[in-house]
């Protein structure tokens, strides 16, 4: 054997674990960013299981419409600058949802297990809030306005309807496949 032999062989086991101290890298890194999604979305579910958000998500559920009949409420709430969240306790929803949805649009959070857990607050909430959200950005003339709140939205529906094809979900009431659009 000569030197050049040994040279190439030296070279080719360097190669080797180059490659494979690489491939534990990003092992490491791939486990780092679950972890870091995983810290994220658990706080997400403590906030979906917080009495504040409990609250501001049965007020928007049960009263926000009645509510929406008040032309002085309807005033306030048009008023994005000057919301009182004591009295506008679907802010706290909507800031939540926004928020949630930013994080997932960014790839910061994970979405699936986020719809998994809150796709009922999540769609139900969207759908009684959606003229508060056209509202606002009338008259903010902004129509950025709640965007991650309607991506969250958007996102959670598809995912539920494909999820639901894919499992071969019923609805429990007429056990038919399974819509969302089913929801009461």
């Amino acid at each position: 054997m000569n030197w050049e032999s040994l040279a190439a062989i030296g070279t080719l086991l360097s190669a080797l674990v180059i490659a494979v101290s690489a491939t534990f890298a990003l092992r490491q890194v791939n486990q780092l960013r679950r972890a870091t999604q995983l810290d994220g979305t658990m706080r997400i579910f403590a906030q979906f299981s917080d009495p504040s958000f409990i609250h501001a998500r049965n007020f928007v559920l049960s009263d926000l419409q009645d509510r929406m009949e008040d032309p002085g409420f309807v005033d306030e709430m048009r008023n994005y600058a000057k919301v009182d969240i004591a009295k506008h306790p679907e802010y706290r929803l909507l800031l939540f949802l926004q928020l949630v949805g930013s994080l997932i649009k960014n790839r910061l959070v994970d979405g699936p297990g986020v719809y998994e857990f809150a796709q009922y607050s999540i769609v139900k909430s969207w759908e009684v809030l959606e003229p508060v959200v056209r509202m606002q950005r009338e008259s903010t003339n902004n129509p950025y306005m709640w965007g991650g709140a309607d991506f969250l939205y958007e996102s959670a529906r598809r995912w539920l309807e494909k999820d639901a094809r894919k499992r071969g979900v019923v609805s429990p009431r007429t056990g038919e496949p399974f819509s969302v659009d089913q929801f009461q």
